[in-house]
């Protein structure tokens, strides 16, 4: 079966044994990090997992809320064990609080994790750590009205690459100030479109033009872009698909999506389809001649992974203002 129908049938497995209190959407996310890896579907034990999760993080971890869903699908992806992973991610956030970075809240809690699982498991070296401080700080320098504890994922996936601290910070200025001449919004989504884009096997400058080219190509396939897609176009930029190819796809993903109940909200379904053309790009890499390209695309798998989670937090904390709201 092809990468879609792949993700509808873990999608339909996963929703089939839902429990009462899991939200459809965040299902959606887990069975797309799912269908990307080998697992087989009857052997998926999401909620077992999550259970793990949440019992080895207690009631005040972030993995009490919804997030927990996203993290287990990771973690059977890459085959960790929960508590384990549990663990090595409050040592990592233990090496936060000696470097002084915040330690507290999801974008923290996501960063450590995100530099466990680079480690393959393990704790990060506090060299790795105050890497991520430094690459932070620098970020800082070029934007300090935007850089926060949100931007702690992106640096962390960057303090664990080989790139000098000034030549991240360097490229990634450049990408944001090449994007803002093609007239794209100022502000933290473009900023994560640059920290994104850095993991392109181009240079600085042609990655903000393929990022150019890639948006016209949606919108010429019938795909609305604003600021909230500016990270979907770069991840496919990064699948290393042709721009008019990849339009093509994403946007037929989306509709092969829609057209299946529960029908997924567009932006969702967009999201996923995204991940979907990722996907079949990460399943060919092994034809891909560029060692380092290949390595590129199963580190932005791990962004991707990160970005559900955080994704799925936001649904959460919106769902839960708007019940509020309205009681």
């Amino acid at each position: 079966m092809d990468q879609v129908e792949r993700y509808l049938s873990v999608f339909e497995d996963l929703r089939r044994r839902k429990r009462w209190s899991t939200d459809t959407n965040i299902l959606r996310f887990a069975a797309l990090t799912i269908a990307a890896s080998e697992i087989a579907v009857d052997s998926v034990d999401l909620e077992a997992t999550a259970k793990a999760l949440v019992n080895e993080a207690g009631g005040f971890s972030p993995l009490s809320s919804p997030i927990r869903h996203a993290v287990a699908a990771i973690l059977l992806r890459r085959g960790l064990d929960p508590v384990v992973t549990v663990r090595r991610t409050r040592e990592t956030l233990s090496l936060f609080k000696q470097a002084k970075l915040q330690k507290g809240g999801t974008s923290p809690y996501l960063a450590a994790l995100l530099l466990v699982l680079e480690s393959n498991g393990a704790a990060p070296s506090p060299r790795t750590v105050e890497r991520m401080k430094a690459v932070l700080e620098r970020w800082k320098d070029d934007h300090w009205w935007l850089t926060g504890a949100d931007d702690y994922p992106m640096a962390a996936m960057h303090a664990a690459r080989d790139s000098s601290v000034e030549q991240i910070a360097l490229e990634a200025e450049v990408i944001y100030q090449a994007l803002r001449r093609h007239r794209f919004s100022r502000g933290n989504q473009l900023q994560l479109a640059s920290h994104l884009l850095l993991f392109s096997d181009a240079g600085p400058r042609d990655a903000a033009e393929r990022f150019a080219r890639m948006a016209n190509a949606l919108r010429s396939a019938g795909q609305r872009i604003g600021e909230s897609q500016y990270d979907e176009v770069a991840l496919l930029v990064l699948s290393g698909v042709a721009a008019e190819e990849a339009a093509v796809r994403a946007v037929a993903t989306r509709d092969r999506l829609r057209a299946v109940k529960p029908r997924p909200q567009s932006t969702i379904a967009f999201s996923i389809a995204c991940g979907v053309v990722l996907a079949e790009a990460a399943a060919t890499e092994h034809d891909l001649d560029d060692a380092r390209a290949a390595a590129n695309l199963r580190a932005v798998q791990s962004v991707v992974e990160a970005q559900q989670a955080a994704m799925i937090v936001c649904m959460a904390a919106t769902t839960a203002a708007t019940t509020a709201a309205t009681s």
